[in-house]
């Protein structure tokens, strides 16, 4: 919720961040947490933080440290070397991850493996590094690998959700609700990087990516809301699955997904009469009125951050360890941003 005048959302200033849209803000908070996190890093390696065999996650953390790099920029010494980390992730994701005959970078180090989860990690930090050096064809490459991964993810002609794990040792070819708000929101981000290019001619050579990716939002969107719990007025944790210990209802899938579309609604207003906009509100006002502890804060129902298979639900119901989902809380507060975002240009009758 703070420095939004950063975020690839900001409609005040264009990328690369330049002092030609005024003095950029120093984000001191989002300094605090990545420093420590950056200090730790085993300076023999290429990744910024270890992944855990995720060769995928690692990259999620780029677009901060690139963030960073803009903001020192009157600090030569500390600037280039938040360049450099940035630029050394960018070199393991594009030169030593495993790779798909077609081009598709694995989001498993270890073998080629696809996941939805993918989306919100890597496209994003090469879409935000293309932006940041001006480089098309980083920003191509970006485009790229949503495109495989669409191809990969979409597993069957009946519905556009994407599956949640295909290829490699394992995979999960349900439709996790959470996987395809990964998608839908990394989507986004992707497709708000190409539209606040501040160079004409880079715009002007997305333009058709970046329809691509409005569409491509919109099909998880449409398809996944006609999946909302009539009752909760939330979406399952597994769509498209009869299984109890699977669709019970979740607030985190269905917060990411909304908020996707709340941002494509507030990007492209022309999707809006497209979208599912009552249902969504429907859930929107569900997740805060109902699902959110006015006290704590703490959401629930919201999966186990830690296994997606989990045949229960954390209740919410105390903020403490096993209860609550700190990936859940986030995914809610990126709701509520993209809801303020969407409700601020549209008057309470278009909402």
């Amino acid at each position: 919720m703070q420095y939004q005048d950063l975020s690839v959302y900001a409609t005040g200033r264009k990328l690369p961040l330049s002092q030609e849209d005024g003095p950029i803000e120093m984000p001191q908070t989002m300094l605090d947490l990545i420093d420590p996190i950056l200090a730790r890093r085993d300076p023999n390696t290429l990744p910024l933080v270890e992944g855990d065999g995720s060769a995928g996650d690692p990259a999620s953390l780029g677009i901060a440290v690139l963030v960073a790099s803009a903001a020192t920029s009157n600090d030569s010494d500390r600037s280039q070397k938040y360049m450099k980390l940035a630029k050394d992730q960018l070199d393991w994701s594009l030169n030593h991850v495993p790779r798909s005959p077609e081009g598709a970078i694995s989001q498993r180090n270890n073998e080629v493996q696809f996941w939805a989860d993918f989306m919100y990690m890597l496209p994003p930090f090469l879409a935000y590094y293309g932006a940041a050096t001006s480089n098309i064809t980083l920003l191509q490459t970006a485009y790229d690998q949503v495109r495989l991964y669409r191809q990969k993810l979409q597993t069957s002609s009946d519905t556009k959700l994407w599956s949640h794990i295909i290829g490699g040792s394992y995979e999960d070819r349900l439709y996790w609700s959470t996987g395809n708000g990964w998608a839908a929101a990394g989507m986004m981000r992707v497709y708000a990087t190409f539209n606040n290019l501040r160079d004409a001619g880079l715009f002007a050579k997305t333009e058709a990516w970046r329809n691509d990716l409005a569409e491509w939002v919109l099909e998880i969107a449409n398809d996944a809301f006609t999946h909302q719990q009539l009752d909760t007025k939330l979406l399952p944790n597994y769509m498209l699955t009869d299984d109890t210990k699977r669709n019970y209802p979740d607030c985190s899938g269905t917060a990411l997904i909304a908020s996707a579309a709340y941002r494509l609604a507030s990007l492209v207003p022309s999707y809006v009469p497209r979208l599912p906009m009552s249902t969504i509100a429907k859930s929107r006002i569900a997740i805060f009125s109902k699902y959110t502890n006015i006290t704590t804060g703490a959401v629930g129902p919201v999966v186990d951050p830690m296994d997606w298979n989990a045949e229960k639900a954390f209740s919410g119901a105390k903020a403490e360890v096993g209860h609550v989902s700190p990936e859940g809380q986030a995914l809610v507060l990126l709701l509520h941003a993209a809801w303020n975002s969407y409700s601020s240009a549209h008057s309470s009758t278009e909402i």
